[in-house]
Parts: structure tokens; C-alpha cells; sequence
């Protein structure tokens, strides 16, 4: 089916979107119908298997990813710090719808989880400088159909997934997302960090639009709550003897 357009001519990607994979989106997407994919190879240390990221760290990087799955505790997703670019989408998009506005200049992101909100201007303005952020700073363009956001100006304390994979300060990202049909956005990221990465990491997924009647709900998560799961064996033990 053709997609739909704005006035201006580029493809509408307005409306509630979710990860289209995994998760209790099943529920809403029906996500058990393949259409979810990423680049060939198997994630080292992210829990996905087969058919997920490959990340290729340098020797110091590695062995902080390492020490980082001994330390999950300080994920600071579950601190309800910002998930950051490309996990925002990934991980917790998996749970979380978002929803896309769109104008002739701009794109906005607002994810339900930690109320995130990502603006994109458009015009292929230049990023700023001396500023330096969880989600970094979006700028996008068009080539074609698919809208190519370039994202840099990271503050560097963002993780990729609750398994320890991680980013630094030099993490470049450029988004590719491209409406394949009415209701299919085919996501690209490609994530670039020279002192963390020997290579870039490839992302590689659908983002399927959710039925007509679901919303955006309240998210409540205040900074310095706590999530379990993300304690050692040995601090959650403790602390729940303690309670």
C-alpha cells in the first residue's frame, strides 16, 4: 500500500509506534510475526543471541564491559536516567510506545518511558557546541523517503542494554528510518565510538504502529529509585534482609 505524505512530499511517519519484537508490545503489534530483524552476527555479552549487534570493543574497552555486567546496578535506566540514542528505541522501546509529530522542519520523538522527548530539526542545521546531553543532539535531513538523523554531543554515561554494553563521550549515531508501508518504519542505526568500538555497531529493526485506540500513559520514575533486578546477588540480598 502506498504510504501516506505530507503536503511537502516526504512520507508521514506521524502516529504510536513499537519495537516490533519481544516484549509485551506482543500484545498490542503482534510481535511474534518475524518482522523484526538486525544485522547478521551474535552480540557479545547483550543477551540477544543469534541475529543481534555484534560489538567489537578494544582490550580496555572489553574489560569494562566486563566489570560493567559485575556493576548491572549502575545501568542508569534504572536510576530513571534517560536510555539515550539508539536504546531509547530498543530497549525500553520494547515495552514503551513512542509517538512521532511531524511538521515541514521538524520531527519529534516522545517516548512514554521517563517521558523522554527528542526534537529533530529537519533542515541539516549544525550541532552546538559545548553542549553535551543523555539523548546528545538530533539533527536530520531527508535522502529520498527516509529521514537520516545524525546524532553527537553525548555526555558519555548512557549503556546500550541492561547487559553491560556501553558508550562513551565519542559516540557518533546516524538513524535511518524509512516507512516501508502504512504501518511498518524500518529502523537503521549505525553507532560509531573509535575508543570504545573497533568497528561501528549495526541496529537493525521494524517499528510497528500500534492499534488506533492505544495512548501514551503516565510514566512515573524518579531519580534514585531502585530496580532489583539490576542489584548484585550479593547488595539485593542484603538489602532486602534488611527490610
Amino acid at each position: 500500500a502506498a504510504v501516506h505524505r505530507l503536503p511537502d512530499g516526504h512520507p508521514d511517519l506521524q502516529g504510536l509506534w513499537m519495537k516490533s519484537n519481544g516484549g509485551f508490545q506482543g500484545l498490542f503489534v503482534g510481535s511474534l510475526d518475524g518482522t523484526n530483524f538486525a544485522a547478521p552476527g551474535r552480540g557479545r555479552g547483550n543477551g540477544g543471541g543469534p541475529g543481534g549487534p555484534t560489538y567489537e570493543y578494544t582490550p580496555a574497552a572489553e574489560a569494562e564491559r566486563k566489570d560493567r555486567i559485575r556493576r548491572g546496578y549502575e545501568d542508569p535506566e534504572a536510576r530513571c536516567h534517560l536510555p539515550g540514542v539508539p536504546r531509547a528505541l530498543d530497549q525500553p522501546g520494547g515495552l514503551y510506545p513512542v509517538q512521532i509529530i511531524q511538521d515541514e522542519r521538524y520531527v519529534a520523538m516522545l517516548h512514554e518511558a521517563m517521558h523522554d522527548v527528542r526534537i529533530v530539526p529537519t533542515d541539516n542545521s549544525k550541532h552546538p557546541r559545548n553542549y553535551w546531553a543523555w539523548d546528545g543532539d538530533s539533527r536530520g535531513r531527508w535522502e529520498g523517503d527516509t529521514l537520516v538523523v545524525d546524532v553527537s554531543n553525548f555526555n558519555g554515561r548512557t549503556w546500550l542494554d541492561m547487559a553491560g554494553n556501553f558508550v562513551d563521550e565519542n559516540e557518533h549515531v546516524v538513524e535511518r528510518f524509512t516507512l516501508t508501508d502504512p504501518d511498518t518504519i524500518l529502523y537503521e542505526a549505525s553507532i560509531n565510538d573509535p575508543t570504545v568500538f573497533v568497528k561501528p555497531v549495526q541496529m537493525r529493526f521494524t517499528l510497528k504502529r500500534v492499534p488506533a485506540e492505544q495512548q501514551i500513559l503516565e510514566y512515573s520514575c524518579l531519580e534514585g529509585e531502585r530496580s532489583l533486578q539490576h542489584y548484585t546477588e550479593e547488595d539485593g540480598g542484603r538489602k532486602q534482609r534488611a527490610r
